[in-house]
């Protein structure tokens, strides 16, 4: 692990960030896109702080105009709870920043103009991004929250067809919600519909993350749970059962519900991936 959590990491600028900048040049609002892109600095430096505290590795940064995406391999498979602790992490410097522009202005070293703008910034770009929508902030919490409850594909599912349909409201609102076309957010929620459309394409690929990383690292402490399952039952039936954070021991039953006997999960997972069978049944591992 590097001795800063931002070494190593490359910087990419999206190109919504450039039509955010060239449509301020053409309105007269330059300085305040200048202090966007360091609010947004200062709220992904949290999110980088938070994820380098607890070990995981970022390869890369993509700027947007509303927060950022970081790009690391422990998105899916790190416990729920770091997974949150790092998606609030950056709307957690915003609120911390509004208390400092606060500060700043009682002790008379900002306007009140100016404190204003500070604070209105912040408090937007933090309540967006807390927004459930995937992969904004909210959408990553709300996601490491269902995945306590739901099997751990179904939550995949959940999330991005959720936030697909409220991207899509949201590019409603801004194209007829007030009357007029607001263009920054139309081009947010184009950005947002795009994203969890190529994330309901791409989610068996995330969900075989998940398994590979059990398979390769697996769960040390978490709670058992024995799940029924028919030995016609095929093995991916039963592993889109599994939720995350839960060690799984399969009770095996025939089709008149006498028990046949179990199987824990690593040899699930070992069927699986070696097995030359991938459409093999669970009642072919009591053999």
């Amino acid at each position: 692990m590097s001795s800063l959590p931002w070494q190593g990491i490359r910087i990419r600028i999206h190109f919504l960030f450039w039509v955010s900048i060239l449509w301020s040049v053409l309105t007269g609002r330059f300085i305040e896109i200048v202090a966007l892109f360091v609010l947004v600095i200062i709220h992904e430096l949290g999110h980088l702080t938070a994820a380098w505290s607890h070990g995981w590795r970022v390869t890369a940064l993509e700027l947007l105009p509303f927060g950022g995406v970081a790009r690391t391999d422990e998105w899916g498979t790190a416990p729920a709870r770091e997974e949150i602790l790092v998606a609030l992490a950056g709307p957690f410097h915003n609120v911390m920043m509004v208390l400092a522009g606060f500060l700043f202005y009682f002790f008379g070293l900002w306007t009140e103009e100016w404190t204003a703008f500070f604070v209105k910034g912040n408090a937007m770009l933090a309540g967006f991004n807390l927004l459930p929508i995937y992969p904004l902030d909210g959408g990553r919490v709300l996601q490491g929250l269902l995945s306590y409850v739901l099997p751990y594909r179904r939550c995949l599912d959940w999330t991005f067809k959720g936030s697909l349909v409220l991207s899509l409201g949201l590019l409603f609102h801004g194209l007829f919600g007030t009357g007029e076309v607001h263009l920054n957010l139309v081009i947010v929620s184009l950005f947002l519909c795009h994203a969890n459309w190529t994330a309901l394409k791409q989610r068996e690929w995330q969900y075989m993350r998940f398994l590979i990383r059990r398979r390769d690292r697996p769960l040390d402490g978490g709670r058992m749970v024995r799940l029924p399952v028919s030995s016609e039952d095929r093995l991916l039936a039963v592993l889109r059962r599994w939720k995350k954070e839960v060690y799984h021991v399969m009770e095996v039953f025939d089709r008149k519900g006498r028990p046949l006997g179990s199987v824990p999960e690593e040899v699930v997972l070992k069927r699986f991936f070696e097995g030359e069978n991938p459409r093999a049944r669970i009642g072919e591992l009591l053999r």
